[in-house]
């Protein structure tokens, strides 16, 4: 009777109810297809199967105690199979614990001799243009992730910052080694520093997590916007302390002249001398007394409400306070990249900690991350048809990533200016597609 029973709980019920419709992701998957893939016993074959069946409702059956403990077994086989990685493309890095230094001298004592007795440069200057936050080096880069990571020495060695070098070692593509100075080799042995011993995962997070101002927060949106393709640098607002340079930068761009030049521009700026503006619309007309030679005159007129022009005021303002303040560039997978001279970014990202601040920031907060960008009008042609693209893109726009609990989430906060929009100057599409009405007697 007890195998009827539970053959019984496996048979499809008859009620419509049972059959709703439920999100795979939220149930406990089969995972027992795993164990008929052919590749963990033979590296030739590299097919994935497809989803296996779903159980539903849990019920105290032995039945389903067996399936979900196979199904549980074959995703652990499937986790613990080993990731393989070709002896030929192996990347190597060694860990600096004290930053970007040259590398040790490989000529004799009387050569020796004759260095120590130059003047010797700065560590910045003798080591070349490598971030000092630095902490790994690649001695034989061969990877295309080297195009938009890393920085390159006077030995042709690439440094790697604490993101780039534990998003490289998570995904597989770095292997660092500890220094002979770590691991108590005597550095005057060998002309080396790579003492040849892996460092596991762990040390790397306990190594890198907290050094040159990299956090949780900040690595989770790294980490997430590289996986997606895009090109993630640092930001010149990246440590607390330092102001946002792009604020300082010369603005490019010059107040538009509102009058033309010529005789239109003399007759506007008579007619503005001889009919001045009234600030008291309480008595007379709204649009005051005057000529209007068109629609345009008489909506000027009525535009009596101040508004904000983000282009007139380029003054630097309060410099951006942490953590809103821009610490990402962050390039799209289309955009030309060049590590000596980057464009300039799609987007500014500014990392925010939800459990820290669990308030929205206010207004003095986003002004002065605002006023950190520079300018950056809506000028593309895509923009200059649709008028709600250009309001959404703003004079100057921020991403603020916000991590809560490493789940992250993106908004988008712009400085728009719809005074500027002038809707009355708007040409309304013609509608192609008229209603015509067919012939009588066919």
């Amino acid at each position: 009777m007890a195998d009827t029973d539970e053959a019984a709980i496996h048979m499809p019920s008859q009620d419509g109810s049972a059959h709703i419709e439920v999100d795979l992701s939220d149930e406990t998957q089969d995972f027992r297809m795993l164990s008929n893939i052919s590749f963990l016993s033979d590296g030739s074959q590299a097919s994935i199967p497809k989803r296996g069946e779903k159980d539903f409702e849990p019920n105290p059956t032995l039945y389903q105690a067996d399936v979900l403990s196979a199904s549980r077994q074959a995703m652990h086989n499937a986790l613990s199979y080993p990731r393989i990685h070709h002896p030929k493309n192996q990347i190597v890095g060694v860990y600096a614990p004290i930053g970007p230094v040259a590398p040790p001298p490989t000529t004799s004592n009387l050569e020796s001799i004759t260095e120590e007795t130059q003047p010797t440069e700065s560590p910045s200057k003798a080591i070349g243009n490598v971030h000092p936050d630095a902490c790994v080096y690649v001695a034989n880069p061969k990877s295309n992730l080297f195009k938009t990571m890393g920085q390159a020495d006077r030995w042709n060695r690439i440094w790697l910052l604490p993101e780039e070098a534990l998003f490289m070692l998570e995904r597989g593509s770095l292997n660092i080694h500890w220094p002979r100075s770590e691991v108590g080799y005597d550095e005057d042995e060998h002309s080396v520093e790579d003492s040849e011993i892996p460092m596991s995962l762990q040390a790397a997070y306990a190594a890198f997590a907290s050094r040159g101002g990299l956090n949780s927060e900040r690595f989770s949106v790294y980490t997430g916007l590289r996986r997606l393709g895009y090109t993630v640098t640092r930001a010149p607002g990246w440590d607390d302390e330092a102001e946002e340079a792009s604020s300082n930068e010369p603005q490019a761009s010059e107040n538009i002249r509102q009058q033309g030049a010529g005789l239109a521009g003399i007759y506007s700026r008579f007619m503005k001398w001889l009919c001045p503006p009234s600030s008291n619309t309480a008595l007379g007309p709204v649009a005051g007394v005057g000529f209007h030679r068109s629609y345009d005159d008489i909506y000027s007129k009525l535009s009596i409400i101040p508004w904000y022009d983000p282009t007139a005021n380029l003054n630097p303002g309060s410099p951006a306070q942490a953590p809103y303040r821009v610490v990402f560039h962050v390039y799209k997978p289309s955009t030309p990249f060049k590590k000596s001279a980057p464009p300039a970014p799609d987007f500014r990202i500014a990392v925010v900690n939800a459990r820290a601040h669990t308030s929205f920031p206010t207004l003095s907060q986003l002004g002065a991350l605002l006023e950190s960008t520079p300018l950056d009008p809506p000028s593309s042609e895509k923009m200059s048809r649709q008028l709600y693209m250009r309001l959404r893109h703003g004079y100057r726009n921020v991403i603020l990533a916000v991590v809560d609990e490493g789940v992250v989430s993106y908004l988008r906060i712009s400085e728009a200016a719809f005074g500027k929009e002038k809707l009355y100057k708007q040409k309304a599409v013609a509608n192609k597609t008229q209603y015509r009405p067919k012939p009588k007697g066919r």
